[in-house]
């Protein structure tokens, strides 16, 4: 899974850390692989993504393998009796073709990153802002892009959030859940997000500490999260 991150626009960092977790055998498998990886990707930019569809999927599932070094995708296997910590994530696609003049990028981060820093400390996850148009610099975007640098292969894909985190299995996916609810409020069109009524919760300090989990802590913040479905957040 995917370590804790600081806030991040261009992903950089983040997709160096997926693509390096699980290294090759020796340097001559590792080597091999980065040039698959690379093979991969040229393949992808020589696409367009509005007719070849099935294909950006398939590729983009065998580049998330060879990134891994994997033949296969193995489902995580969680100890839930002893409560062992895992690092869950999800990607969120932004709603740029329905609002393609939409700055939602911009409304995400809010003034100076306020806005995604305050809606991580709130859900206890990280996120980080990734895929074309993620980058303030569009030539410098063009370069990392042509580079073919592994750290970089999110560049190619449609622009997105991708959410972490870091606990026992039920408490992660929990977070999760309350960051989806929270962050699908910033992906209308709308100048403002509707204020909140009321006082809201004080925000934890996210991660994992080590030990136990209390019994009520997953099921606090999935109530959050179903709260603000149902509008009780705003």
């Amino acid at each position: 899974m995917v370590e804790e991150m600081e806030v991040t626009n261009s992903g950089a960092e983040q997709q160096a850390n997926n693509g390096a977790e699980q290294q090759a055998p020796n340097p001559e498998e590792n080597a091999k692989n980065l040039e698959y990886i690379k093979q991969l990707m040229r393949e992808k930019l020589s696409l367009d993504p509005e007719t070849n569809s099935l294909t950006m999927r398939l590729l983009d599932e065998e580049l998330a393998k060879a990134q891994k070094g994997k033949n296969y995708e193995a489902k995580p296997v969680h100890d839930l009796s002893r409560d062992r910590p895992i690092r869950a994530s999800v990607k969120i696609s932004l709603p740029i073709k329905e609002h393609p003049r939409f700055n939602f990028v911009g409304k995400l981060l809010g003034p100076k990153g306020s806005t995604l820093k305050r809606l991580q400390e709130e859900t206890m996850t990280k996120m980080a802002i990734l895929g074309r148009g993620s980058m303030r610099d569009k030539n410098k975007e063009d370069e990392c892009r042509a580079s073919l640098d592994p750290k970089y292969s999110h560049l190619s894909d449609e622009l997105h959030v991708e959410i972490f985190a870091t606990g026992p299995p039920a408490e992660a996916h929990a977070r999760l859940s309350y960051a989806l609810v929270e962050v699908k409020k910033y992906l209308t069109p709308d100048d403002e997000v509707a204020a909140p009524e009321g006082p809201r919760p004080r925000p934890g300090r996210g991660g994992f500490r080590g030990g136990h989990s209390r019994g009520g802590k997953a099921m606090s913040i999935l109530d959050r999260a179903r709260m603000s479905m149902d509008g009780g957040f705003g």
